[in-house]
């Protein structure tokens, strides 16, 4: 437990460090290229205005949506199948904000649902996110404190507030697909939970 606490605590860490730059930085040296697009159109479009974005996320993108597939480790419980859907939308060259959705099945059985930021620290593709959301847990069959109508133990239905802190690495597919390794830390009723897998992006 304390070296995920660790890893949360780093992750914020890094966070703090390069978020001042970025917000009241601006004055990286310009691309080469960038006086060929002077004229280009601004936000929306491929552009003056894109090109930090394009050299830090490696896409030249305003929206990103995902698929993902993968697994849920919670102490106590087997590690369950887990498939997700994100949304993502630029709204500054290193920074993204967007929505998560999550789904765990078998035991757990857990949904979550929290908007997010994104954050891209220029090291590659290697991209940050943090969130924070409610995960409703839909009453399980083993763990509780209920009894079942089958004499086994249930617990109730309950939802909670989450926190999520992840790390993903972008891998490109062509123009406007990638695939996305990515491992989070979700904090949620006192309890630490991993869930990993891969995403497949489509940014438009």
């Amino acid at each position: 437990m304390g070296a995920a606490r660790g890893i949360g605590v780093g992750f914020l860490g890094l966070v703090l460090f390069f978020a001042p730059g970025v917000a009241f930085g601006g004055d990286e040296a310009p691309h080469g290229h960038e006086a060929e697009h002077s004229a280009a159109p601004e936000h929306g479009e491929k552009g003056v205005h894109n090109e930090e974005f394009e050299a830090h996320h490696g896409r030249d993108f305003m929206n990103e949506v995902a698929v993902a597939v993968g697994g849920t480790k919670e102490s106590g419980h087997d590690t369950e199948f887990t498939w997700g859907l994100d949304y993502k939308r630029r709204i500054a060259d290193r920074w993204a904000a967007g929505v998560i959705f999550d789904y765990a099945g078998g035991e757990l059985r857990n949904a979550i649902i929290a908007p997010s930021i994104s954050f891209w620290p220029g090291l590659g593709n290697l991209q940050l996110l943090a969130a924070a959301g409610i995960e409703y847990h839909n009453g399980r069959n083993t763990g509780g404190h209920e009894k079942s109508d089958h004499g086994g133990e249930a617990d109730t239905s309950e939802t909670y507030f989450l926190f999520r802190l992840g790390v993903g690495y972008d891998f490109h597919i062509g123009e406007s697909f990638g695939l996305v390794p990515l491992v989070n830390l979700d904090f949620v009723n006192n309890e630490e939970v991993w869930v990993y897998g891969v995403a497949l992006t489509y940014g438009f």
